[in-house]
């Protein structure tokens, strides 16, 4: 493990939290617990290398140009996405409710794509993007098809589940709540009063749940005739995504797999 690394990764990460805000550098160093020092000459490098910007002396950094240039070649997972957004996007017209596409790596849970309904009432981007996935229904159903050893990688980050999870606050308990998941073959979730969050399972090629299908929307919403439409549509969704995953996987040759799955890609 380099730690430089990390920290170079702790700064990328906290200026694109705010890509719009400059940070200062003594902002920056408190904020990551760095020194001062350590933390001025890894952004002096990073700049020379245009992957952060600083405004002006002592005005502060943001992201840089070359992040950009990198980020845009290609979204991550392209496949999955071109996979998954068309029928997405039939989904949240038809419920007209904000569809999401998520995946874990190294355990966190990423959004690869959002597809937002037209309803006059969403629920607020805050609730969508979390770190937590404890606090998340597709974070949870992502976490009940792990191995053992990515399970407690992320206990050792993220600690065990507390107020997010109160029937899983213990490792017993966690894996009885994940075994209870693949039973049942799709997650329900209440984090508040307000809002309620679904996620459906998606299968690779492999038959391995690669990713989840999630939609938000209103509690007061999820009744009744919509409630029943969310769910049937939701689970006739992801398996029509699985299968052209399936399809896509099983038209690549071996040698394609192989070293997609030897260097580590998103694939593997």
């Amino acid at each position: 493990m380099i730690k430089v690394l990390y920290k170079v990764f702790d700064i990328l990460e906290l200026l694109a939290e705010t890509p719009e805000r400059p940070w200062a550098l003594k902002e920056i160093a408190v904020h990551l617990g760095q020194h001062p020092a350590t933390c001025a000459n890894i952004l002096k490098t990073m700049v020379c290398r245009h992957y952060v910007e600083q405004v002006a002396p002592k005005k502060g950094y943001l992201l840089g140009p070359a992040l950009f240039q990198i980020s845009r070649q290609a979204p991550y997972r392209q496949d999955l996405i071109a996979a998954a957004e068309p029928l997405m996007a039939d989904l949240a017209k038809s419920v007209n409710e904000t569809v999401l596409l998520t995946t874990l790596r190294l355990g966190r849970r990423f959004i690869l794509a959002q597809i937002n309904g037209q309803q006059q009432i969403q629920v607020g981007p805050q609730a969508l993007i979390q770190d937590n996935i404890y606090e998340t229904a597709t974070g949870r159903l992502l976490m009940a098809f792990l191995l053992e050893h990515e399970l407690e990688q992320i206990a050792q980050e993220h600690g065990m589940p507390g107020k997010e999870w109160p029937e899983a606050g213990n490792p017993a308990a966690l894996k009885q709540a994940l075994a209870d998941i693949r039973k049942t073959g799709w997650v329900y979730h209440a984090p508040n009063a307000e809002v309620v969050g679904l996620a459906f399972p998606i299968h690779d090629h492999r038959q391995e749940v690669t990713a989840a299908l999630g939609l938000f929307l209103p509690r007061f919403r999820f009744k009744g005739a919509h409630k029943a439409a969310i769910l049937k549509r939701m689970s006739t969704t992801a398996t029509a995504i699985s299968k052209r995953l399936s399809v896509n996987g099983n038209n690549e040759t071996p040698g394609k797999i192989l070293r997609r799955n030897v260097c580590g890609a998103p694939g593997a």
